[in-house]
């Protein structure tokens, strides 16, 4: 193998690795949201990052767990922000 030609798996873990990365910076941009209109405006967004990373680079059992705590996270960013008006 030379230095011009990259090993495919390589290249599958840069990127795998890229695309949660991005995925855990915009879950973490939850915290940010000042109203819940806020929000849940982030949360389209963040759902069809999460679903575009299954089945390609995520198995089922990671897309399930990281729906999980893209779930539980919003849910605590909600309840921080206090309740609806």
């Amino acid at each position: 193998m030379t230095e011009q030609t990259q090993d495919p798996m390589q290249a599958f873990e840069q990127t795998r690795v890229a695309e949660l990365a991005a995925f855990y910076r915009e879950l973490a941009a939850l915290s940010e949201a000042t109203t819940r209109a806020d929000l849940f405006a982030l949360v389209p967004p963040l759902r069809r990052r999460l679903e575009a990373l299954s089945p390609t680079l995520i198995s089922m059992k990671e897309a399930l767990a990281l729906h999980d705590l893209f779930q539980a996270m919003t849910d605590s960013c909600a309840k921080a922000l206090g309740p609806m008006n």
